[in-house]
This record gives structure tokens, C-alpha cells and sequence, in this order.
């Protein structure tokens, strides 16, 4: 089976002009779901699928750069797909005032569908299966494993090193891994819950994982030297670049 996976966007905590925050299609067998939703995502995905064809979306964790795009989504479903049944809207049910901004309105009460996160058990569409692993951040946020059985993708949502994801990710086709810092340009971290390019790295390494792919980049970030430190520890490392489908 063909996964495909378009990066709908790559910057945190707020997105450069022409950028956007984190957002990622994830496409097999017609199953097409949505991995988080910062700003600018809603519109680059309606390029990529229709309203109607969204299976449904998952949220990594409630921060603002994750989900402030979502909010306007019943306003999509609810005029580009009025016919269809409420989209599923997977986030994390924890206490956190940030949910708030996911919860249907009375316009969209129709449209979408705030569910819990199945982080214990996961969840199947279709022949395509999501596993959920915690990772280390402030805000709970859970990594993601997808597979339709014959590849696999991990997805690390925002994470330091204060948890090790080798075993989630072991084996996986491709890694999608936060990479918010960068050592060589004097870019430590400033506070537990991200990573530099050279973390990301070593995770994919250890991991085992065929091919890495860095994300959610400071837009002060040189992301031509986040690649240079993650290649110069897992080789088959790259940037990923926004609006690009990969295939996996």
C-alpha cells in the first residue's frame, strides 16, 4: 500500500510570511488524516483533499501552534461538507483551558466531533492503524506510530530527550521528528520539551529508522544547518519542506 505524507507546515511557535505552523496529510488506501493543525494548515490542506474526503484529524497536544488552525475547521466541514457525518477531532482530554477552541460551536455542532485522544488503545481507519506514545513535554503530548501494515511512520509531535522514543519509533519507514534547535549556531535548549537537529538525529539512528525528516523549525532557525547536524549523525536526514508530498 502507498502512504503519502505532505507537510502542511514546519515552524513553531509562530509561522514566517509564507510559512505555517505544524500541520501533516497523512494519506493510504483513502484514509486521510490530519496530524495537528497550527496556523496557516486549513488552507494549504484544502489544496491537497476535499472537506468530504477528511477520515479525520489527531492532536499531538493543546498548544496553540499544534491547534489554533482547527477552530476554523467546522466552519470548512460545515460549508464544503455539509452532507457528510461530523469529522472526528481526536485531542488529548486533559484539563487544559486551550481545548476550549476545539469544541464545536453552534454552527459546527454538526460538523465536527471533539473526541479523546485513544492514547491507550489507538485507533484503526480503514486498514491504517495509529499507536500513541507520551512524550517529554511541559503540555501532554503524545507521539504518534502510523502504520497500514506495510509501512510505517512516527510522527514525534514536540518532545525533548527526557523520554525515550527508540523503541516507538523502531523500524519505522520514516521519522518525522521535532528539531527546534540547533547547537552549531549557538542554539541550546532553553527548557525541557524540544530538540536540536542532532537529537533528532540520534533518535532516528538508534531507532533504526530509514529516513528522517526534521520539523517544527524556530523561523530563526537555519534549517540548512539543522540538516548538516542531523546528517552528520543519521545520514539520511532532511529538512521538510512545506507543501511537499513525500512517499513512503
Amino acid at each position: 500500500m502507498v502512504v503519502l505524507v505532505t507537510v502542511l507546515g514546519r515552524y513553531s511557535p509562530y509561522a514566517p510570511v509564507g510559512g505555517a505552523c505544524p500541520g501533516f496529510l497523512v494519506q493510504s488506501g483513502g484514509v486521510n488524516l490530519m496530524l495537528d493543525g497550527g496556523n496557516g494548515t486549513v488552507a494549504r490542506l484544502q489544496q491537497q483533499v476535499a472537506a468530504s474526503d477528511l477520515t479525520a484529524v489527531l492532536v499531538s497536544h493543546l498548544h496553540p501552534d499544534h491547534t489554533a488552525d482547527l477552530h476554523s475547521l467546522q466552519y470548512l466541514m460545515a460549508h464544503q461538507a455539509p452532507d457528510r457525518e461530523p469529522l472526528p477531532v481526536y485531542a488529548p482530554d486533559v484539563e487544559n483551558p486551550d481545548r476550549h477552541w476545539l469544541e464545536p460551536t453552534s454552527f459546527g455542532a454538526r460538523s465536527i466531533r471533539l473526541l479523546p485522544l485513544p492514547v491507550d488503545e489507538g485507533i484503526a481507519f480503514g486498514q491504517v492503524r495509529v499507536y500513541f506514545a507520551r512524550t517529554d513535554h511541559p503540555e501532554p503530548c503524545w507521539a504518534m506510530r502510523i502504520t497500514d501494515g506495510s509501512r510505517t511512520l512516527v510522527y514525534t509531535g514536540d518532545t525533548g530527550t527526557g523520554v525515550d522514543l527508540a523503541p516507538f519509533a523502531a523500524d519505522a519507514d520514516l521519522l518525522i521528528a521535532e528539531s527546534t534547535y540547533v547547537t552549531a549556531n549557538g542554539q541550546n535548549r532553553k527548557g525541557p520539551g524540544h530538540m536540536q537537529a542532532g537529537e533528532a538525529a540520534d533518535l532516528a539512528r538508534r531507532a533504526g529508522v530509514r529516513r528522517l525528516l526534521l520539523t517544527h523549525f524556530s523561523p530563526s532557525t537555519p534549517v540548512a544547518d539543522a540538516e548538516a547536524e542531523a546528517r552528520a549523525v543519521f545520514p539520511a536526514s532532511e529538512a521538510a519542506v512545506e507543501m511537499r508530498t513525500y512517499l513512503i
